[in-house]
């Protein structure tokens, strides 16, 4: 009886290779050509670097020769040295007024990555309070959600166990 069914599973089995293969060489084939890339946009443009920073250095030498002279009053002006000049000091996208921290949730920064995230936050915001709070109360979730699958997974070992 063992080699029947051995047998007959052997059979079934290269059957059943014959249909995929028989599907593999009827099947057609995928286009996957990559969209192309403007690469021109990862060379540097010296000519253009070097006008940006012309503006910079004529904002410069215009602060050093007045002295008292601000970005404010500059502003207010509508001076032309700073049609181009931002006046945002927070480098990579770290907007620290009211914003969320690179752009994700402050929630889900604790919620994901537990005291790393609220870590990550505090460090991030400078101490931003209300969202510390928030990137508190996400690991504080976090921490529950792991809490309770924890348990429910101990629960299934205990019982099949038992069985």
């Amino acid at each position: 009886m063992k080699k029947v069914l051995f047998k007959s599973f052997s059979v079934l089995m290269a059957i059943i290779l014959l249909v995929a293969q028989g599907q593999i060489l009827s099947a057609k084939t995928i286009e996957t050509a990559l969209p192309s890339v403007d690469e021109t946009i990862f060379s540097l443009d010296e000519n253009q670097l070097n006008s940006v920073m012309q503006d910079l250095t004529n904002l410069e030498n215009y602060v050093v020769q007045n002295n008292g002279v601000t970005y404010d009053l500059l502003a207010s002006t509508s001076n032309d040295l700073i049609k181009n000049v931002d006046n945002s000091s927070t480098p990579m996208g770290m907007d620290n007024d009211g914003g969320s921290p690179l752009g994700i949730s402050a929630f889900l920064w604790g919620c994901v990555l537990g005291w790393v995230g609220l870590l990550l936050v505090y460090i991030i915001t400078n101490n931003d309070k209300p969202q510390v709070k928030k990137a508190l109360t996400g690991c504080l979730v976090g921490t529950g959600i792991y809490i309770v699958f924890y348990v429910i997974y101990a629960a299934v070992l205990v019982d099949s166990s038992t069985l």
